[in-house]
């Protein structure tokens, strides 16, 4: 009986689980809220901050010393009759046995420990730079995200106010039908505008969750989450997008993090020659010894040091090839500024057609559209126009929503990407 009665309460309890995770969490979002979210919890961010903290750490082990090297050698492991007689070590321990041991330090020549921290100090802030280019490549895509969200919200909404409008114009048709007032193909034309408004929702909100699954992974958000943008596109910011020149965005483009880096890529090169130059230079081993027995002297102590003779390899093959690669990283910054700078005036051109487009657009009529849409379903109810002027008006309704709300979303994404390019914000 009990063991029933366990059974039974852990398959409600699975089941209120299961209803708890089906369950949508529905988040209310400014635009501004939502980027701070994606800010401190996008996980490739984070991730790309580690590479931060490994170059530190890479230049700390760049100022290490050589550890030092201990041999101890020459033990000997047995005696017989020729063996003289040598005094213990300590006590009665190693008596008539000799031993030996030496230190030795290596200690590297022509400045290369100083010239590696200079290396490892150039590759930490080019992963600086790596992670400033993510920042502003993950937040433009971000931004851009949202704009799209924003659209289909307003896309949308429009199409669910016509929506409404003819299931009223269809509940009061289907009574004039049964009357004997008006046409079934009237009926059925109206029925298939129901049909067309409902396929197309369905198809913004296919649109919509696959941008909703994008946002909430930047923003590392609950899965079971829908979020909504509460804002909706601030036409405010067009007004200064408007002020914007191609010298201003030219002035601004040395901020490109891709051109910084080309730049950086130069000096890590230069300082990687640099090092190939300084390994000509052999490095030398400072040796100290001591030996008990083995020589002249009981107990010798000396010193010593090694060096490599560079007779046959003096690095020429390595310092050439890091002479190349210097030649190279110096051209690919070359073609990164000419690439930039053909990508500002494509980027910007872009921008000022999508802004032409906007311009062209009466806001005022774009203003009373929702309510233009309710008087035209009040005429055609009225028999003041008829069924094709009615439909007429609709898609051209909808048409100029999608024109207007896409002209803005388009100069918003235009701007973005003329963000990315000039390393900040215009």
């Amino acid at each position: 009986m009990i063991k029933t009665y366990l059974t039974g309460l852990l398959l409600l309890l699975a089941h209120a689980k299961l209803a708890a995770q089906d369950k949508v969490d529905t988040v209310r979002l400014t635009p501004n809220a939502a980027e701070k979210i994606f800010l401190d919890n996008n996980l490739p961010l984070l991730a790309e901050k580690l590479n931060i903290k490994q170059g530190e750490a890479k230049i700390l082990q760049a100022k290490a010393w050589p550890n030092p090297t201990f041999t101890l050698d020459e033990l000997q492991v047995y005696k017989n009759a020729t063996t003289e007689d040598i005094p213990p070590v300590v006590g009665n321990f190693w008596r008539d046995r000799n031993f030996a041991f030496q230190f030795e330090q290596l200690i590297l020549t022509a400045r290369k420990r100083q010239k590696n921290i200079s290396l490892e100090t150039r590759n930490k802030e080019m992963a600086e730079i790596a992670f400033t280019d993510l920042l502003y490549a993950l937040k433009a895509e971000f931004r851009q995200t949202m704009f799209e969200i924003q659209y289909l919200q307003q896309i949308s909404k429009s199409y669910q106010i016509q929506l409404i409008e003819v299931n009223k114009l269809l509940a009061a048709q289907e009574i004039q039908f049964k009357n004997g007032h008006t046409s079934q193909a009237e009926l059925f034309r109206l029925k298939g505008l129901a049909i067309s408004l409902k396929g197309e929702l369905n198809e913004h909100g296919e649109e919509l969750n696959a941008l909703q699954k994008s946002l909430k992974s930047m923003m590392n958000a609950n899965p079971h989450s829908f979020i909504i943008l509460e804002d909706a596109f601030n036409t405010q910011t067009i007004n200064h997008i408007r002020a914007i020149d191609l010298a201003q965005v030219f002035l601004q483009s040395s901020q490109n993090t891709k051109l910084i880096a080309a730049k950086q890529q130069v000096k890590i090169d230069e300082a990687q020659l640099a090092i190939e130059k300084a390994n000509r230079v052999p490095d030398v081993n400072l040796i100290a010894n001591f030996d008990r027995a083995g020589s002249t002297m009981r107990n010798f102590v000396g010193l010593g040091f090694s060096v490599d003779i560079p007779a046959f390899n003096r690095n020429k093959g390595n310092i050439r090839a890091a002479q190349f690669e210097v030649q190279k990283s110096n051209l690919f910054q070359q073609n990164t500024a000419n690439e930039l700078q053909h990508s500002l005036v494509q980027h910007f051109t872009d921008l000022q057609q999508a802004m032409q487009l906007y311009t062209s657009i009466d806001t005022d009529y774009m203003q009373k559209l929702d309510d233009m849409t309710s008087a035209i379903g009040r005429n055609f109810a009225a028999r003041n126009i008829s069924l094709l002027e009615f439909l007429d008006y609709y898609e051209s309704f909808r048409d100029s929503k999608e024109q207007y709300y896409g002209a803005i979303k388009d100069i918003l994404i235009k701007k973005e990407n003329l963000n990315y390019l000039v390393g900040g914000e215009l």
